[in-house]
């Protein structure tokens, strides 16, 4: 009887914990595929500044998310939306340019599917 109490004990405790890993995941991805949308229009409507802080916020999520993840192929795609972000914001710093647009609308696009394909292999 005790070594039941003991087993249901440590899944329990293994449960709750991948919950709230899940949870962050989730919240961490669902600000990336916000800020993908909003980004192209923020920048185009000179409102960058706003989404500059937002990206702060996402790296340092997306770094503690980076820890956790096991799998070498998600890892180095989150590695990948890093360096996106990195981009970003660095893009979104300069005076606007229909160039400069032209990057933000490819860097959207690009943390947008990696962002899904991390949602789909962590089946969130």
């Amino acid at each position: 009887m005790l070594k039941q109490i003991i087993k249901l004990s440590i899944i329990a405790v293994l449960l709750g914990g991948n919950v709230v890993f899940a949870g962050a995941t989730t919240d961490v991805l669902s600000k990336q595929e916000a800020l993908s949308h909003k980004a192209v229009t923020a920048y185009k409507k000179h409102q960058a500044k706003a989404l500059l802080s937002q990206i702060h916020i996402i790296k340092a999520q997306n770094h503690k998310l980076q820890k956790e993840v096991r799998d070498p192929e998600i890892r180095n795609l989150l590695v990948f939306l890093d360096i996106c972000l990195d981009e970003m914001k660095s893009t979104l710093s300069k005076p606007y340019s229909k160039d400069n647009a032209q990057i933000i609308a490819d860097l959207s696009v690009s943390i947008k599917e990696g962002t899904h394909y991390v949602k789909r292999a962590l089946k969130i």
